[in-house]
Order: structure tokens, then C-alpha cells, then sequence
């Protein structure tokens, strides 16, 4: 499998109030397969406005252009929301055992909507508004496609949409959830400055359910294939790409592994020396959910509730570094 397929959701788009589960179980199965063979899908005519995914990019880049002595006060810390400086989160090793020394990126993520959330509203007011709403449709479409995966893994439809009831919006269901949207950008590299151990973002995998990306049009990601080959997943005008993340990987014990990937720096001059966006809607079971593979005990995929398997992982990426 060298390339990712893109799979058609007019019938689940966010522009229908409702379908029949007959296109739903169809829709499952092509994702059951996508998800197979690789781990990841593009998605069209899925229903989330361009303006408002625009909306989310500008009012992100409005903050990200401030003085970090602004961007630091509303730091991530424990409550997990808040900015994320350059150098802050380091992701794996790649495949040939190198730690990336500095990974070129800053993020600001958002994971409580409500007025007990961080944002930096008197700076940069447009943010929580851009950010939230494009979080909130994102929940919107998230949950459709949980009830398709279900259906195709020969689950009832709500299994998987049950286990995420409180996105971004737990102050109000009483339901802790580390489902983040999270806004990255990409600054330019000069070529002086590139030198071995610098990379955009490192070969990691995601930690949730699944994860809904929206890019701009400069490209770099890669993903890793079952055969361990490099496939390119540039960005196509329109679509949303959607992949699997380590919690899904363990409910299928496998069936649906969690690609790595990772940002590789551009060779070519002219995107050095270009900004580089994207902003990821990571999709989290209820920090209570207790995950492990639905056909029976699998060693390799021991128990784990969802918020311990999200600590540890902070504590691989994050290190201290999330306290300070």
C-alpha cells in the first residue's frame, strides 16, 4: 500500500441531519479497509465550512505573531491548554535511533471550550472564537465517523460514540476529555540553520481515537506504511486527513495500527523559508474509559484507562518540561 485513499462522506455530511444506516454501514466498511492497510484516509465533502477552517488558521496566526513574553502567559500546563513554545515537546526517535535535538514547531491547544478555559482574550481576541468552532463542528463530524468505524468493526453503532461524550465541552456534561484541538505552526528555517537533528515535527504516533487534520497548502508530512515505506500525505484541496491513533490500535488489537509519522524540513529553497500551518482535532475516549482490546486480552495491548494512557505519553514527550 503505497498511497492513502480518499473516501466520499457526503452521506454523513455535516450539511445532512440525518442518513440511513444502511450508507452508514457502507461508509464503515471503506473506512475499516483504509484503516487496515494503513491507518489513514483522506475525507471529502465531509461539511465543515471553509470559512470557519480559515477563521481557525488566520486567528491562530494572529497569536502565534505575538512577543513570547505575551504567548507565555497562558503556557500549558497541567489542565493540558494553553501555548506550547518551540523545543518545549520533543516526539520519538526516528527509524534510525536519532533524537531529534530541536523540533521546529510551536502549538497553542485548546481543550475546554468553556469560560474555565485559557485563552489569551486580551491580546488576541479572535482566537477563542476561531479555535472553538472549528473544534465544535470537528466534535460534530468526529462523532459520525465513530458510529461508521463501529459499524465497521461489527460493533453496535454507538459503541465508540459513547466513550466520547465530553469533547471539549466536559464543565458541562461532568466528563473529563483530553480530545485537543491543537493549532501548530511550522516557522520558516533559514538554510543556515538547518543541520542534522532539526526537524519539524518527529516520528511519533497519536495517542487517542483518531485524529482529524487540517493543512495548509505547503505539504512535508510523511507516513509510515506497513512495509516501513515513507508515503507522502501532502495536503489535498478540500479534505480532511484522518488517522488512527494508539487507543484505537488497541481496541482492534492491532487490526487498525497507529501509523507513525512525522514533518520532515522541505528540501526545496522556497519552503525553507515558508511558514508552514496545520491544526489536528485529537479525539480522546472519556478520560475514564478503561481501553483494551474488544475480542478479549491481548499482552501486547495491557488495560489502560484513556487519561493514564495520555500521562504517559506527556511524560515521554514532555518530560518535566510540562510543570515548569
Amino acid at each position: 500500500m503505497d498511497r492513502i485513499k480518499v473516501i466520499d462522506l457526503s452521506m454523513i455530511s455535516l450539511e445532512k441531519e440525518c442518513t440511513s444506516l444502511v450508507d452508514r454501514q457502507s461508509l464503515g466498511q471503506l473506512i475499516n479497509q483504509s484503516f487496515k492497510e494503513i491507518g489513514f484516509m483522506y475525507v471529502k465533502n465531509h461539511g465543515l465550512k471553509e470559512e470557519v477552517i480559515q477563521q481557525a488558521f488566520k486567528s491562530s496566526m494572529d497569536f502565534f505573531n505575538l512577543e513570547d513574553s505575551e504567548k507565555s502567559k497562558v503556557s500549558k500546563g497541567v489542565e493540558y491548554q494553553g501555548w506550547v513554545c518551540e523545543g518545549r515537546e520533543i516526539f520519538d526517535q526516528d527509524e534510525d535511533g536519532v533524537i531529534a535535538d530541536h523540533e521546529v514547531r510551536e502549538t497553542y491547544d485548546l481543550k475546554n471550550i468553556s469560560t474555565k478555559g485559557i485563552f489569551p482574550d486580551e491580546v488576541c481576541p479572535g482566537l477563542r472564537g476561531g479555535l472553538t468552532q472549528l473544534g465544535l463542528d470537528s466534535s460534530k463530524l468526529a462523532q459520525r465517523l465513530l458510529q461508521c468505524i463501529s459499524l465497521g468493526m461489527n460493533e453496535k453503532e454507538d459503541m465508540l460514540s459513547s466513550l466520547h461524550l465530553g469533547m471539549l465541552e466536559q464543565d458541562r456534561n461532568g466528563i473529563d476529555n483530553a480530545s485537543t484541538i491543537r493549532s501548530i505552526h511550522y516557522p520558516p528555517i533559514r538554510s543556515e540553520d538547518v543541520r542534522p537533528g532539526i526537524i519539524r515535527c518527529g516520528e511519533h504516533s497519536d495517542y487517542g481515537t483518531i485524529t482529524l487534520l487540517f493543512q495548509d497548502s505547503m505539504g512535508g508530512l510523511e507516513v509510515k506504511n506497513v512495509e516501513g515505506k515513507w508515503v507522502s500525505a501532502d495536503p489535498i484541496p478540500g479534505c480532511i486527513l484522518i488517522n488512527v491513533g494508539d487507543l484505537l490500535e488497541n481496541l482492534t488489537a492491532g487490526r487498525y495500527p497507529a501509523t507513525r509519522h512525522r514533518v520532515k524540513i522541505p528540501q526545496e529553497e522556497l519552503r525553507r523559508r515558508s511558514l508552514r500551518q496545520s491544526i489536528a482535532f485529537f479525539v480522546h475516549p472519556d478520560d475514564h474509559v478503561l481501553c483494551s482490546p474488544l475480542g478479549g486480552p491481548d499482552p501486547r495491548y495491557p488495560p489502560v484507562t484513556a487519561r493514564q494512557h495520555l500521562e504517559n505519553r506527556f511524560a515521554d514527550t514532555y518530560g518535566d518540561r510540562l510543570t515548569q
